[in-house]
């Protein structure tokens, strides 16, 4: 039987069977006279022949942007291209669009996850399984932030992660100036834990991995992994015997960088978000909370790792405090006021954004 040759215009021209795309990715594979990429069928066994010219061959990129790409990459290349069509990480929604046209389509049809400022949320009932996803817009970015709750036995694990969908060609000085502060609220059991999220931990969104049907494991979107490790952050609540639990979690997007330079992030208090001033306690893990905080925590438990607070001080980082300028705590408001803590204390006093 002779062997089909290939030249590299015939192997442009060759279609798949079943998408209709060019057949840039392996396998490749032939059946009933029809050829398949790999995008369709990843398991299907691989023509040689074509695959033996296709190394030889440049391919277009399937979303029209300006790359040539050899055999192999191609499928790398559309995961992460800046020009690529979605589909809606929505469980309910088969919506296609372009990537920069995503955050258009979540104000628009899910606006009631959608937030430009913090806003409270709320979950009730069970919780034995259940998956949410919120779109968060501040200032040129935009995130997606998924959450999913599962009830084993007397503990409600609250799992969640952050992706940055736009812009993919971001400044990453400028993303490291940005913190998300996630805070769950439990009021059956009067508590509330904090947890923050640095710009630099963020990773980029990759629609084949992150849908809410993924993290369910029940996905049948084209090229989705049907895979739910990439939500990697945990966060174990006791509910006890409580058949049913109200959570309510608020996410909120700010600027760390000051007029001052970039401080560091270290000197933020977990729970107000203030630079830590004056007296600045420890929990048994090592975790610093400011006075005021501490004061108010009457169950004395350590928001950022749930361990007891100590009485213990942290003298060290009181002394730094001391010796550097901050800003003044209404900056989130506008002012731009600096200096040693001494002049902050006086100037808080009568400051113009207090009243805002």
């Amino acid at each position: 039987m002779t062997e089909e040759t290939f030249s590299s215009s015939k192997i442009l021209k060759t279609k798949c069977g079943e998408c209709s795309s060019i057949c840039a990715i392996p396998p490749v594979s032939k059946e009933a006279g029809y050829f398949y990429c790999g995008r369709c069928r990843p398991k299907a066994a691989p023509n040689s022949s074509f695959e033996e010219a296709a190394e030889r061959v440049l391919f277009p990129c399937i979303f029209k942007c300006e790359d040539s790409l050899a055999w192999g990459q191609v499928f790398k290349h559309e995961v992460f291209c800046k020009k690529r069509t979605v589909v809606c990480p929505f469980g309910n929604c088969t919506t296609t669009m372009s990537l920069q046209g995503l955050n258009e389509h979540m104000k628009t049809y899910h606006k009631s996850f959608y937030q430009e400022s913090p806003k409270q949320h709320q979950l009730s009932g069970t919780l034995d399984l259940i998956v949410r996803l919120n779109c968060i817009a501040f200032d040129k970015f935009v995130f997606l932030f998924f959450i999913r709750l599962e009830r084993k036995a007397d503990i409600l694990y609250f799992d969640y992660n952050v992706f940055l969908v736009s812009p993919q060609d971001y400044d990453q000085k400028l993303l490291n100036t940005l913190q998300i502060r996630l805070e769950i609220e439990v009021p059956n059991f009067d508590l509330t834990i904090t947890k923050l999220i640095h710009g630099r931990n963020i990773n980029l969104y990759r629609d084949r991995f992150h849908c809410v049907n993924c993290l369910y494991q029940k996905c049948d979107k084209k090229l989705h992994e049907n895979k739910c490790n990439w939500i990697t952050n945990q966060i174990p609540v006791n509910v006890r015997r409580n058949l049913e639990t109200d959570i309510f979690y608020t996410i909120t997007v700010y600027e760390t960088e000051t007029p001052a330079g970039n401080a560091p992030e270290y000197l933020e208090c977990p729970v107000c978000i203030n630079y830590m001033t004056d007296q600045i306690y420890l929990c048994q893990n090592g975790h610093s909370v400011c006075g005021t905080c501490n004061e108010k925590n009457g169950n004395k438990i350590c928001p950022i790792c749930r361990n007891l607070m100590r009485s213990s001080r942290n003298f060290a980082l009181e002394n730094l405090v001391r010796h550097m300028n901050i800003p003044c705590r209404k900056k989130f408001r506008g002012c731009t006021f600096i200096g040693p803590i001494s002049a902050v204390t006086v100037h808080e006093k009568t400051c113009k954004y207090n009243m805002m």
